[in-house]
């Protein structure tokens, strides 16, 4: 007698069926609100920190202008995606 299990124990499951990952998941609606606001938020801070007659240098706003003009397509892109 051999004290190999027997084929039928040893077979290997069947990994033929496999589940795919999700291409595009979907958030909920509460999720979306709250990150379309979040990130518009931040970009209407971003472009205020930018106006003429707050203190910094000329390249600092301009900078600050072009992350806050981002973070509202940022926002806009999350809304619609």
């Amino acid at each position: 007698m051999s004290t190999t299990p027997s084929s039928e124990s040893r077979r290997r499951p069947d990994t033929s069926v496999q589940t795919e990952p999700l291409q595009n998941p979907k958030d909920c609606l509460a999720c979306r609100i709250i990150g379309t606001v979040a990130l518009g938020g931040v970009g209407i801070y971003a472009l205020n920190q930018s106006r003429a007659h707050a203190p910094g240098s000329v390249l600092g706003k301009r900078i600050m202008a072009g992350v806050g003009i981002c973070f509202l397509v940022a926002s806009a892109l999350r809304w619609t995606r």
